[in-house]
């Protein structure tokens, strides 16, 4: 099946322009391309049940977008706003894991609706 690139064109330029409010967390992880990175970093670790250690995460992320620091300080922020939870993992206590609250879930389920079909 071939990828109708005008809609895809369209739905993207349209989410920017009239969805951009709708959804809370995916406005956050969108306002740059290290927030993108983290974001689907973290999505995609929890839809394939994956361990989310946030050094996993921090290593997904290409080094030149952005130092440790700058990813941490979305990441601090991503969890103060309950986007992402914290949770040390029960198996190694030096270990901590980022989950996507049930918010960042359900928006991001619903904003990935507009590419359905494309």
């Amino acid at each position: 099946m071939r990828m109708d690139y005008l809609k895809l064109i369209q739905n993207l330029k349209q989410d920017l322009k009239e969805r951009l409010n709708d959804f809370e967390t995916v406005k956050f992880f969108r306002k740059d391309i290290v927030s993108y990175w983290i974001w689907f970093s973290v999505l995609e670790k929890y839809y394939n049940n994956n361990n989310n250690y946030i050094e996993s995460v921090i290593k997904d992320i290409p080094s030149d977008l952005g130092s440790r620091p700058t990813l941490f300080k979305v990441i601090d922020t991503a969890v103060a706003k309950k986007y992402f939870i914290k949770e040390l993992d029960k198996e190694d206590k030096r270990k901590f894991n980022l989950i996507p609250s049930e918010q960042t879930i359900k928006e991001f389920e619903e904003w990935a609706k507009i590419f359905k079909g494309l």
